[in-house]
């Protein structure tokens, strides 16, 4: 397997969303495969974080593409995304993977970070350059991709920016 580039990560968020189905995460030791990310864009997606303005909070997705954007929501969950688009705004939420030992399903945000232990000392992380957290290509190229709208969330609910891969 080979480690996915920063360029990658350079493309809107529709697109790395859709691409990152079925890659590789590793964190510390532990690999699961990636099955439903969700897109969120900056200038046309009231969802996102980068819709209003830049804050310290969104500044990641703003200013990086290809590093890890953690954040809490509800006060208790974190949710895993990556930082896209050199030339906008743009995030990919890891929404489900799949343990490579066990093929169990991490369904859920949540979910997904408490797997990996994944919390806010991650935020930041620059995918090329840390030894915690790893995306790789499989080099396979799958054709069952769900395309659907996002889920839990109140605005931009029409945006078919879900990527889903139907096990």
């Amino acid at each position: 397997m080979k480690l996915l580039s920063k360029q990658f990560f350079s493309f809107d968020s529709e697109i790395v969303a859709k691409n990152l189905v079925w890659k590789t995460i590793q964190v510390w030791n532990k690999r699961g495969i990636i099955i439903e990310t969700e897109a969120y864009k900056q200038d046309c997606d009231q969802a996102s974080h980068a819709f209003w303005k830049k804050t310290t909070r969104n500044a990641l997705m703003y200013e990086t593409y290809g590093f890890v954007y953690v954040y809490l929501i509800y006060g208790m969950y974190y949710c895993l995304n990556f930082t896209t688009d050199k030339n906008k705004a743009g995030a990919v939420l890891i929404r489900w993977i799949q343990d490579i030992q066990t093929n169990k399903i991490y369904d859920g945000c949540g979910k997904v970070c408490n797997y990996f232990q994944i919390d806010k000392k991650f935020n930041g992380l620059d995918l090329q350059n840390n030894d915690k957290i790893k995306i790789y290509d499989n080099w396979i190229k799958i054709k069952n991709i769900k395309v659907a709208t996002r889920k839990w969330i109140s605005k931009a609910t029409d945006k078919l920016w879900r990527f889903i891969w139907e096990i």
